[in-house]
């Protein structure tokens, strides 16, 4: 039997903040926002998304990684963070350190995320770190301090660093703010009324009217507590929640970005479809020497389609000149490089031939107006349908948030008032009715029920839920009421924990990932060089007239070799993916691990919970002579009462069963691996492995092996009990294979996945078990340290071994392995060392895992393909390479619309993956 032993803890991990990053592009911009972040100094490491806009950090100043980003032309600003964990109690949280009444001068800065008095003292410290500052007054209740001397913006600067968000502030800020809606309309004395009766909740808890029958109420205590008041005056208003909806807010932004880009590709393309018609109709004029600029049937023509054109552009082109405009001010380059100085070079060639023909031969007076705008057109619809694609990769994200439950039924002072989940705090308590969610973490304090925990584990059966068990916070209750005191809340509950993990695991790259960012890092310039290359190449040994040539060939490459397809195959596949895995139940917490689990060739697995239910029973009592089945039973029921292994948990059933009731122990004690030891009325008792007694001195009979043995090879797991002189029985424990354990193995056989089970059990019950199953390898009575020298021992062969596990003892066998999968029934410890979390304990979840990773990585393999065949065979065509041979040349125009149509191609790749079943494992690469 594997058993818990000890707990462990990990070092405490460098401090990581996120960071909002805007004006990033592409793959380049990626690279370029990397290195200045890793420059500064304290920094250890970067993970950048351009799909988010966002910066991942470990180390350094906030602060000083913003200043730097500003320095290398991006715009930056901290994201809030999910605050400091500490021991202090409610009683111990001080609502001032400082008084803020004897600070006459004092300025005010609003803080975020502060929860304890640790948090003051942390940020009461670091204040009064900033030169200049004389005192500080922290203020937990209100979010704020309160400081004299010092220079504000470096006092927020100062709390910034230690990780809250911060800001100066000029007036107070509201300790939070809700809505009060009522059905009708009040009058002018009924407000006071409302006014009144909220202040006798608690002092300083403003109301700000909006109209007749809303106000908003900054709250200073339970939100619960002024529905009651209310509720006593004969009011009876709703409680809404201001805060608003980031995925509503992101969608929204989505439309407007895609209504714009549609509107400038309107635009451009209008202008430029009418000039190309138009020129090649023969109805517009010549650019004629002799003509002047005054002529409108002329020259005078074409400077003003010149200008309108010009116009157009800055409209449907404003972001990628800017852009270019930022880098180039840091002897920077990037895509809005190349597309800026591709349609500029078009116009300005326009403009030379309009405004001194003579200096162009005439067999060379070729106008690029229509191309410079319809480069344009084409950016822009391509943009409006990438912003479209990648705003579907959001909706997995999104789409966890809405499981949150909206609303709570809350039981307070014996009545029940409903209002926002959000709102609840640790040890509300709320009532769960029939069809509804549950509206937070918590633990069942009255009535039975049966909850769908699907959206958690993937598991389609309800679980049974009743007074003392754990519920979940989003899970459908779907039979009785219950009665849930609340445990997590806010950030800390289970699904708030989720979509932090999955935000993360979306912003990793995998090592094939960094190896784009460092080619993306020369692509922009290289390509430049490639278009003067080119255009020299056509003005030195090109046909005659070798200037339209030379610029067709040089505009075309900048703008068919935008490296948007390059930058957004990662990203965004990774997106997708992990958003998927999320709706699964599969939580990957970084890009190394995902590319891990998709190289997988062996996954070790233990028997008992992963293989089999986890829910043993006694099937056998064997007594020794002079021991009845009753006394044994009460002696290992006695043993395991302190004990919380699963195999404990089977022994005190089958006592409570039999109506046997445990004795009281002494001295309790779990050898790890082995069983548990302890004393019943002065008398010592050992309960586990019949090794583990040999070891102690204490043999047993031949007939007690041989029933020993024929409960092992009929797949049931001998338990052994003896004092210090004999053995007094063996109990006989079976574990049933789970239903879905078969397919599962299955699955990982086609995949090309060897299965090795170790496990601390009797060699007869593992081979029977591995026979059933079919696995490939097993190793038996294992001990925990064991596992470990397993993994090794694999990997020294070249194999890429993951490691499936559920408890303290699987910590060191989870990090020595590629991939570590803690299934969801697992300790923290486990979890910890895991770089893959599994909500349900099935090994079809370990099988989903590996080939949605797989999945993922082959889609990225796909992206980057396209992404960079496209380049490899696009740059070469619009050089002019098929010239020679065909006499054909890339347009530019044609250039700009297979550009565009490039990252649209990758990101519906990607979204390919919201489609995937984890379970239809495939052996296709």
């Amino acid at each position: 039997m594997d058993r818990p032993t000890d707990t462990s803890r990990t070092p405490a991990p460098v401090a990581r903040y996120a960071l909002a990053v805007e004006g990033m592009t592409c793959q380049h911009c990626v690279a370029r926002v990397e290195e200045a972040i890793r420059a500064v100094a304290g920094v250890t490491d970067a993970d950048v998304d351009l799909a988010g806009g966002s910066a991942q950090v470990s180390g350094g100043q906030p602060h000083a990684v913003i200043a730097a980003l500003e320095k290398v032309g991006y715009e930056a600003r901290p994201r809030a963070a999910s605050a400091p964990s500490c021991e202090a109690t409610p009683a111990e949280r001080p609502s001032t350190s400082t008084s803020v009444a004897a600070m006459d001068d004092a300025y005010r800065i609003d803080i975020d995320d502060m929860t304890c008095a640790s948090c003051v003292a942390r940020v009461e410290k670091a204040i009064l770190a900033v030169p200049g500052v004389s005192t500080a007054a922290v203020n937990l209740v209100e979010g704020a301090a309160y400081v004299q001397g010092g220079v504000a913006k470096d006092v927020a600067e100062a709390i910034i660093d230690q990780g809250y968000p911060a800001r100066p502030a000029a007036a107070a800020r509201p300790g939070g703010e809700v809505r009060l809606r009522f059905a009708t309309a009040l009058t002018a004395e009924q407000r006071q009324q409302v006014e009144q009766r909220l202040q006798t909740v608690a002092a300083g808890s403003e109301v700000r009217w909006a109209g007749d029958n809303q106000a908003r109420l900054t709250l200073r205590a339970h939100a619960a507590d002024y529905l009651l008041i209310l509720r006593q005056a004969g009011f009876d208003p709703v409680l809404e929640e201001i805060a608003p909806d980031p995925y509503l807010a992101q969608e929204q932004q989505a439309r407007y970005a895609i209504r714009q880009s549609l509107l400038r590709a309107l635009a451009a393309g209008l202008l430029g479809s009418a000039l190309m018609g138009a020129m090649m109709t023969g109805l517009l004029p010549h650019v004629e020497a002799g003509s002047a600029l005054s002529d409108l049937s002329g020259r005078g023509f074409w400077l003003a389609m010149a200008a309108l054109t010009l116009l157009t552009m800055i409209y449907s082109g404003r972001d990628y000149y800017v852009g270019a405009w930022k880098q180039l001010k840091h002897v920077r380059a990037n895509m809005d490089t190349l597309v800026a100085v591709g349609t500029a070079a078009a116009w300005l060639a326009s403009l030379l031939l309009i405004l001194a023909p003579d200096f162009v031969p005439a067999a060379q007076r070729h106008l690029y107006l229509e191309t410079s705008v319809l480069i344009l057109a084409f950016l822009q619809f391509g943009h409006a349908l990438e912003v479209r694609a990648k705003a579907r990769t959001s909706r997995a994200i999104g789409a966890l948030v809405a499981l949150a439950p909206k609303s709570a039924r809350l039981v307070r002072n014996g009545q029940e008032v409903t209002m926002p989940a959000a709102l609840l705090q640790p040890g509300d308590v709320f009532r769960v009715r029939p069809g509804d969610a549950v509206a937070g973490d918590g633990v069942v304090v009255q009535g039975s029920s049966s909850i769908d925990e699907s959206m958690l584990s993937g598991e389609p059966l309800a679980v049974a839920k009743t007074s003392g068990d754990e519920v979940t916070g989003g899970t459908i209750n779907q039979s009785g009421s219950l009665l849930v005191r609340v445990s997590r809340a806010g950030a800390d509950s289970t699904l708030a924990g989720i979509i932090q993990a999955v935000k993360q695991a979306q912003m990793s790259k995998p090592p094939i990932g960094r190896l784009v960012d460092r080619i993306a890092a020369v692509f922009v310039p290289l390509v430049m060089l490639i278009a003067l290359l080119s255009f020299g190449a056509w003005m030195a040994w090109g046909p005659q007239p070798a200037l339209p040539f030379a610029l067709t060939t040089a505009i075309a490459v900048l703008v068919i070799a935008c490296p948007c397809a390059l930058g957004l195959a990662t990203p965004i596949a990774i997106m997708v993916g992990m958003g998927r895995a999320a709706r699964f139940g599969i939580l990957i917490r970084n890009g190394d691990a995902l590319q891990s689990a998709a190289d997988i060739s062996h996954l070790i697995v233990d028997k008992t919970g992963t293989l089999t239910e986890g829910k043993p029973r006694i099937t056998a009592i064997y007594p020794a002579d002079g021991v009845s089945e009753e006394q044994l039973l009460r002696w290992a029921a006695s043993l395991e009462q302190p004990s919380g292994h699963p195999l404990a948990q089977a022994v005190l059933a089958s006592a409570q069963a039999r109506a046997i009731a445990p004795l009281p122990v002494t001295d309790f004690h779990a050898e790890g691996g082995q069983g548990v030891r302890a004393r019943i009325e002065s008398r010592q008792f050992f309960l586990g492995r019949q090794e583990w007694l040999q070891e102690l001195g204490i043999g047993c009979s031949a007939e007690q092996s041989h029933r020993a043995d024929a409960l092992a090879r009929d797949g049931k797991t001998p338990i052994w009990l003896a004092d210090r002189q004999q053995v007094l029985g063996v109990l006989g424990l079976n574990d049933p294979v789970r239903h879905d354990t078969p397919a599962a193995i299955e699955a990982l056989h086609r995949a090309g996945i060897q299965v090795v089970m170790c496990t601390g059990d009797h060699p007869d019950t593992a081979n029977t078990v591995a026979s059933q199953l079919n696995i490939d390898t097993v190793h038996s009575r294992v001990l925990p340290q064991r596992k470990a020298e397993i993994v090794a021992e694999l990997q020294a062969r070249g194999h890429t071994v993951g490691m499936v596990g559920d408890g303290v003892n699987d910590a060191p066998a989870l990090t020595q392995a590629h991939v570590g999968f803690a299934i969801g029934a697992g300790t923290d410890v486990a979890i910890e060392s895991a770089d893959v979390t599994l909500a349900s304990d099935s090994l079809t979840s370990v099988a989903g895992a590996i080939t949605l990773s797989r999945a993922t990585l082959r889609n990225i393999r796909q992206n980057l393909f396209g992404a960079f065949i496209y380049n490899v065979i696009g740059i070469p065509l619009a050089a002019g390479a098929l010239y020679p041979f065909t006499g054909w040349l890339l347009n530019p125009v044609f250039a700009s619309l297979a550009m565009a149509l490039s990252s649209v191609t990758v990101v519906t790749n990607a979204n390919r993956l919201r489609f995937f079943q984890p379970m239809e494992l495939s052996t296709d690469e």
